[in-house]
């Protein structure tokens, strides 16, 4: 599973005219977006971000994520919490590398557990052994080089398993999921990888890209800041000339599409490459709730800027 960054960024074509569906930050008198359906949020309209959004929302709902969402168990951070490298930190290029082998056969019985969620609930899970979770670690990249050759390489080796728990950053909070705790020969930390079954988990979601090429004017939301009831702080990423940055938000029953707009400098002024971030806030018509709040151009979830959990 990949780290965390939600999405792609694309701050570099702007286009104005989408004041109609734009909030600013503390947006009281913004305009109030309407509350849609995939159906009829096609319906015919020239705003590039509503016909975009409209496609994202669709992608969702026909692909069932909106729904594993609020009711099922959908990771939102990587699948493995990996131990402090400091005695030997060697083994964290040989991690990455998927340098990492067994010093004796895992078992890989099967078995049944849940996950327990914030809210007081839980979702009875199937378990997968040791062998199959181990199997998830980063794949090999390239032959680890015999020794005595550049670039000198360790092997991350594994001497033990046990089945235990750890913390996992999910779409409905931070819950406690089963896991494998690997020993690592050389650290004092072992290597954690959620053991929950392949069929029991949907993956940080990865709908299909809309066919048509991302709006005109249109820039990426990057990270959630807040949401307080009916009000949705993010982040865009903007260039260092680009000017009045706004938010763009497009509602729909089962999940709120976001993004944003500026003003792009003249063709020809003298301007650096830089990427800023900036602020922006929007309104919903009702209170966002527990629907996912999705990033227009690339179609995956905003996510606050997430911490690593430690073992």
């Amino acid at each position: 599973m990949k780290p965390l960054v939600p999405v792609a960024l694309a701050c570099a074509s702007l286009l104005a005219g989408c004041g109609s569906i734009a909030g600013q930050a503390n947006p009281p008198g913004a305009a109030t977006p309407r509350a849609s359906t995939p159906d009829n949020a096609a319906a015919a309209t020239n705003d590039p971000f509503e016909a975009r959004a409209a496609e994202v929302a669709r992608v969702w709902q026909d692909q069932g994520i909106a729904k594993a969402w609020t009711t099922g168990f959908v990771p939102v951070q990587e699948l493995d919490v990996v131990p402090e490298w400091t005695p030997n930190v060697e083994l964290k290029a040989s991690y990455g590398n998927g340098w990492i082998r067994s010093s004796d056969p895992l078992p890989d019985t099967p078995g049944r557990g849940e996950v327990k969620f914030p809210d007081g609930t839980a979702l009875a899970v199937p378990v997968a052994g040791a062998r199959t979770t181990f199997s998830g670690l980063p794949a090999r990249s390239g032959d680890c080089p015999k020794a005595g050759q550049q670039p000198t390489c360790q092997w991350l080796t594994i001497t033990a398993a046990k089945l235990s728990t750890m913390k996992l950053q999910t779409s409905r909070g931070l819950a406690t999921v089963p896991a494998w705790s690997f020993k690592v020969e050389g650290l004092s930390q072992p290597l954690l990888r959620v053991a929950v079954g392949t069929p029991a988990m949907t993956s940080l979601p990865e709908p299909r890209a809309p066919e048509q090429n991302a709006p005109k004017g249109v820039v990426s939301a990057m990270h959630l800041a807040s949401i307080k009831g009916d009000v949705v702080a993010f982040d865009i990423g903007i260039g260092a000339c680009d000017k009045n940055p706004r938010g763009l938000v497009r509602e729909f029953a089962h999940l709120i599409v976001i993004g944003g707009s500026v003003t792009v400098p003249f063709a020809g002024t003298s301007c650096n490459s830089s990427l800023e971030i900036r602020r922006v806030a929007v309104r919903t018509k009702q209170p966002v709730g527990t629907r996912p709040v999705v990033d227009a151009l690339s179609g995956r979830p905003v996510l606050p800027q997430l911490a690593r959990q430690g073992p």
